[in-house]
Order: C-alpha cells, then sequence, then structure tokens
C-alpha cells in the first residue's frame, strides 16, 4: 500500500482500534451538531487545543487558564516560562474569535462576563473526533 503524503489522512483500520483511538459508532461520538458546523467548530489548533483542555479538565475553565495553556503547547514552553506578550497575544485571539464561535456553534459555553468556557454535551464527541483524527492522521509538524 503507497502511504499518502505528509498531512494526508490514512485509511483507518477499524479491527484494531484501541482506547486511544475512539470507535466513532460509540454514543459517545455522535456529535449534536451539524456538520459544517462540527468542521468548523475543529478547524483550527486553537479550537482544537480548547475542546481538548475543556475535556480533560471538565469545566469551567477561565478564558485566561486556557490562553496560558495554549501558549504553552504552541511555544512548547512550561506555563511558567511564559511571558506577557505570548499570553496575550493567544487571549485576545480566544476570546475575540475562537470562544465566541465555538459558543455559536454549541460546542463550548462561553460567559463572555465572566469569561468562563464551560463544556457541552458536543465538546466530548467533538474531543473524540479530534482524537480519532489524530489516529490516522499523519502529524502536520507545527
Amino acid at each position: 500500500m503507497k502511504r499518502p503524503p505528509a498531512g494526508e489522512c490514512r485509511e483507518p483500520t477499524l479491527p484494531t482500534m484501541t482506547a486511544q483511538t475512539p470507535n466513532p459508532r460509540d454514543s459517545d461520538n455522535i456529535v449534536p451538531l451539524d456538520l459544517e458546523a462540527a468542521i468548523e467548530a475543529i478547524q483550527t489548533s486553537r479550537r482544537r487545543h480548547v475542546l481538548v483542555i475543556l475535556d480533560e479538565v471538565k469545566s469551567p475553565y477561565s478564558a485566561g487558564d486556557l490562553a496560558e495553556a495554549i501558549a504553552a503547547i504552541e511555544l512548547n514552553k512550561e506555563i511558567s516560562e511564559l511571558d506577557a506578550q505570548e499570553r496575550k497575544r493567544v487571549y485576545i485571539t480566544l476570546i475575540q474569535l475562537h470562544l465566541p464561535k465555538l459558543d455559536e456553534f454549541g460546542a463550548i459555553a462561553y460567559d463572555e462576563r465572566s469569561k468562563q468556557v464551560y463544556e457541552t454535551e458536543a465538546t466530548r464527541a467533538l474531543t473524540n473526533t479530534i482524537r480519532y483524527l489524530e489516529s490516522v492522521c499523519e502529524p502536520s509538524g507545527d
């Protein structure tokens, strides 16, 4: 079988799925969003990070804490090593773009006033979709 170019999806091997590779047919993986909203919700790495972090830590989670965690991931640093500008850059895009958009889709619940982020019934399913895609696609190299 020919190997796909980097960044392209491989054919999944369903019989060998493990706990790390969610079964897309499980009821926990049914995404309660229409296809376009689900695709747009996981379109950017920052949105994917928000969903995965929120699913792992459970809600509520502050926009500031999310920004720190995502900046640390993107810059490959410990949170304590981040400077104010690195935190602020991620924080601004989260509160102005990504969190309101994810809230609009129903992927998360975002309270703009308190800057708190909560999981919804779609959060886990989208996170499982992200993990499944990560398991069958080549790493992007970023």
